[in-house]
C-alpha cells in the first residue's frame, strides 16, 4: 500500500499534541508567563504532551560551591538540540526554581544568550540553530546564602523562527493570530546536596593569580570534548596558578627562557592525604608564548604534559597539570600526606606560560570526566587583576621594556584592584582572577 508520507506525518505530529503553551498560560506547573504561580493544585511537570522543537536537557547535575565573594555559585550547562525541520532562534533562557513557587532565579535573554551560547564541539557563537544542530548553553548563578540554593531547577526557553513563526507550525498548534514565540520547558534537575571538597594549599607564598578560574570565564569552563561516548567538562572549575613577584610581574628576564618566570620551579603541595594514583614525568617544557594545540603540535596524549592524580578520601580525584621534567617526587600507589611536596611547577604540555593547572573530577580520567567544585580550607585573598591587565598586558611579551640599570627585560606589571571580602579567607573558592597567598610551606 502506498502512503503519503507528508500527510501520515503531520497527523502522527497532531496526534502526539495533546496541548500547546501559549503566551500567558500556566505551564505544567502551573506557572504564567510572568513567572509567578496562581494556583494551589498544580499538575507535575510532564504530565502532558508539548510541542517542543528545541530538546534541552543538563549536561551534568550541578554541585554548589561557595565563592571568594560570599556568594554561592551554581555552574552548569544546557545541552540544546534542534529537532525540528525549521530553524529555531532562543531569545531567552530563564531558570526557575524547581519547586511548586517556580520563581525566576536567572534569565539571559538577547545578546547575552549569544554570548552564553555555542555550537558543540567549537568556540562559535550562536543563538540559533538550524535542523540537527546542536548547542551549549553555558549558565552560571550565585546566590547570597547557603538557605537560598534551590533543591531543584527548571528551565524556560522562549524561542522563535527567524522571520517569524512558519505558517506550519502555526496552523498545526493552533495559534492565535499575531503570536510570534513559543515557550518551552524543560531540562527538569536536582542541584546536588553534597558540600564542595576542601582541600589545602596546593602551592605555597604570596602572588598566585587564579587565571581562567570560575565563573564566567571561557577557557576552562567552556572546554567541552567528546570523550569516551560522553560530552565531558572536566575542567568547569579549574585553575591555572600563575605567581607574580612583589612588584607584580610575572617575569623578570627574557620571557622566553623559563627561569625569568617567578611561578616556574616552584614546588607543587598535595592538597590532602592522598593515594597516587596517576604519574606522567616523560614530556619537555614548552617555549613560553606558543600554544601547541594552535600548531597542531601536540597529542591527547601529551595535552596534560608531566602530570599526577591523587584519589581523595571522598573518592574524588584532584589533578596536577604541566609539571616539571624530571620534578616529581611520587610514583603510582604512594600515599602522600597534605603539604607533601610532589613535583614543582613547570610548562609542559598545552601551555604557553609556567603555571600550575588544578581541577578536581569525578573520575582519574583527567579529560573524559565530570569536573567538580572545591574550595581552599585557607588562604589571603590580597586583590584581584583585570582581564585586559593580566592578559593583554601582564602576559604580552611584545610591550616588556628593559631595565636601565640592570638590562633585565621586566614584564609589564598587572593591575592590583581591591575586592570586597580582603584578608582570611576559609573554605571558599578563590573567583577568576583573584591574588591570592597560600600559607608557606
Amino acid at each position: 500500500m502506498k502512503i503519503n508520507f507528508m500527510r501520515s506525518t503531520l497527523l502522527l505530529i497532531i496526534i502526539a499534541i495533546v496541548c500547546f503553551l501559549p503566551l500567558g498560560t500556566k505551564n505544567a506547573l502551573g506557572v504564567t508567563e510572568d513567572g509567578n504561580s496562581n494556583s494551589t493544585q498544580q499538575p507535575a511537570f510532564g504530565e502532558m504532551d508539548v510541542f517542543t522543537p528545541i530538546v534541552f536537557s543538563v549536561l551534568a547535575p550541578p554541585v554548589p560551591v561557595k565563592g571568594s565573594d560570599g556568594l554561592y555559585y551554581i555552574v552548569y550547562e544546557l545541552f540544546v538540540t534542534n529537532s525540528n525541520r525549521f530553524e529555531w532562534e532562543v531569545l531567552s533562557v530563564e531558570v526557575l526554581d524547581g519547586d511548586a513557587s517556580g520563581r525566576v532565579l536567572q534569565t539571559v535573554s538577547g545578546e547575552e544568550v549569544k554570548n552564553k551560547m555555542r555550537f558543540v564541539g567549537t568556540r562559535q557563537p550562536t543563538d540559533s540553530l538550524e535542523p540537527a544542530q546542536s548547542g551549549l548553553i553555558f549558565m552560571a548563578f550565585s546566590v547570597e546564602n547557603k538557605e537560598d540554593i534551590p533543591s531543584s531547577l527548571l528551565h524556560r526557553l522562549t524561542i522563535t523562527s527567524p522571520g517569524g513563526l512558519p505558517d506550519q507550525i502555526v496552523s498545526m498548534l493552533a495559534l492565535p493570530e499575531g503570536q510570534d514565540k513559543l515557550k518551552e520547558f524543560g531540562a527538569p534537575v536536582s542541584i546536588s546536596s553534597d558540600s564542595a571538597v576542601v582541600l589545602g594549599p596546593p602551592l605555597g607564598g604570596s602572588g598566585w593569580i587564579a587565571a581562567n578560574g570560575c565563573c564566567n570565564s571561557i577557557t576552562h569552563m567552556r572546554s567541552d570534548l567528546p570523550m569516551n561516548g560522553y560530552l565531558y567538562i572536566s575542567q568547569r572549575f579549574a585553575i591555572d596558578w600563575m605567581k607574580a613577584d612583589k612588584d607584580n610581574r610575572l617575569y623578570v628576564g627574557d620571557p622566553q627562557n623559563l627561569k625569568s618566570w617567578f611561578g616556574y620551579n616552584q614546588d607543587v603541595l598535595a592538597v590532602a592525604d592522598a593515594r597516587v594514583v596517576t604519574v606522567v614525568d616523560k614530556y619537555k617544557d614548552q617555549t613560553p608564548f606558543i600554544l601547541p594545540t594552535k600548531t597542531g603540535a601536540i597529542t591527547i596524549e601529551e595535552i596534560d604534559g608531566n602530570h599526577i592524580v591523587l584519589e581523595l578520601a571522598n573518592g574524588q580525584y584532584v589533578f596536577y597539570a604541566h609539571l616539571k621534567p624530571g620534578s616529581v617526587k611520587v610514583k603510582e600507589g604512594d600515599l602522600v600526606k597534605r603539604g607533601d611536596i610532589i613535583a614543582k611547577l613547570g610548562n609542559t604540555g598545552n601551555t604557553s606560560a609556567p603555571h600550575l593547572h588544578l581541577h578536581v573530577m569525578e573520575t582519574p580520567l583527567t579529560i573524559g570526566s565530570n569536573g567538580l567544585p572545591y574550595t581552599f580550607d585557607e588562604y589571603n585573598l590580597t586583590g584581584r587583576t583585570s582581564e585586559e591587565s593580566f592578559f593583554d598586558e601582564g602576559l604580552e611579551d611584545n610591550t616588556p621594556f628593559v631595565d636601565e640599570e640592570t638590562g633585565l627585560i621586566k614584564g609589564n606589571s598587572v593591575d592590583v584592584l581591591p575586592v570586597n571580602i580582603p584578608g582570611q579567607h576559609n573554605e571558599d573558592l578563590p573567583l577568576d582572577l583573584s591574588i591570592v597567598e597560600f600559607p608557606e610551606i
